[in-house]
């Protein structure tokens, strides 16, 4: 996790899928006034206040929170400073939380040399990201594609341990649809995960 003081008003926080793994946050349950919300935030500024003095506690706060290519970035700005101290016990109902959207999402493809590889990655892989993802076979290597949204984060940090390299050119992803041939995607490639873990 990395913490920059952009000014006296307003923080930046970059989060990577394995911070966000490591902090046991699944992104699926971060729903507005939920409890994991509130408990992830809580830990988000306190660990501002104790590596940058940043008082997040003090005036209006509003936390922003958008995918970056590998993760989350949260930034947290101070809308106005009024001489009233928020209490910890009352941060959850003085801070409101947006999140922007990107309009269009990179696809990362995942590239396996060997099949084992490639086995072991999908059957590590969660139903949905396995939904929202596609294996080619591309001469003699496997490329398992998928979009680089919050929800896939623990899918694409297991890719990342298995795979050999990955890639988020755009134009790769065209040519491997055009030049090498579909294995599976979808439910189809959920049910290939699951014939494998049975043959294990």
């Amino acid at each position: 996790m990395r913490i920059e003081k952009l000014n006296s008003d307003k923080i930046k926080v970059t989060l990577t899928s394995a911070d966000l793994i490591n902090l046991n946050i699944d992104v699926e349950q971060l729903a507005p006034d939920s409890k994991e919300l509130h408990t992830f935030l809580f830990h988000i500024m306190e660990t501002i206040r104790e590596e940058t003095g940043f008082n997040p506690y003090s005036g209006q706060i509003v936390v922003e929170a958008m995918p970056s290519s590998d993760g989350i970035i949260i930034m947290v700005s101070r809308l106005k400073t009024t001489s009233a101290q928020i209490t910890k016990e009352r941060f959850n109902k003085a801070t409101s939380v947006k999140a922007k959207r990107k309009t269009s999402t990179r696809t990362e493809i995942f590239y396996f040399e060997r099949f084992e590889d490639m086995c072991a990655a999908i059957t590590e892989t969660d139903e949905g990201s396995l939904a929202a993802g596609s294996l080619y076979k591309l001469n003699n290597t496997y490329c398992f594609t998928i979009k680089n949204e919050l929800k896939h984060a623990k899918c694409i940090h297991t890719m990342y341990e298995f795979s050999a390299k990955k890639s988020a050119y755009p134009l790769q992803t065209a040519y491997i649809k055009e030049h090498g041939r579909l294995i599976a995607k979808g439910k189809d490639l959920v049910n290939m995960a699951e014939k494998i873990r049975q043959l294990t």
